[in-house]
């Protein structure tokens, strides 16, 4: 499986060392460089990428397309600006996404055009 997540912190940082125990491929895209350099001592460098996570360049240039199997991003606002594209533009067969606050939970429904593939 090749995996994009966007956001290195606690929980995109966990998830990637669980994916890499499992031999799948990913990269870590995020825009903080203090991050990146953390990650650096725990992650080698070749999954890890300094940029925006809601720039469709970047996502492109590193893989976002219907070869990616999944996403993990970071707050519900990039949650929505990562989604969309993927889901609706690159056909990503399945995007997963964290809400953070659950007064933001309504966004996340298959009325808003969010489902589960």
């Amino acid at each position: 499986m090749y995996t994009i997540i966007v956001g290195g912190g606690q929980v995109g940082a966990y998830l990637a060392s669980l994916l890499l125990a499992e031999k799948h491929q990913i990269k870590i895209i995020d825009n903080h460089k203090e991050r990146i350099s953390v990650l650096e001592q725990t992650i080698s460098a070749e999954f890890l990428v300094l940029g925006s996570g809601s720039d469709p360049n970047v996502l492109e240039s590193r893989g976002y397309t219907k070869q990616m199997s999944s996403l993990r991003n970071g707050s519900d606002e990039t949650n929505l600006v990562v989604w969309q594209p993927g889901a609706l533009e690159f056909r990503v067969p399945r995007v997963l996404a964290r809400v953070n606050n659950p007064k933001n939970a309504w966004l996340y429904t298959p009325e808003m055009g969010w489902m589960s593939r």
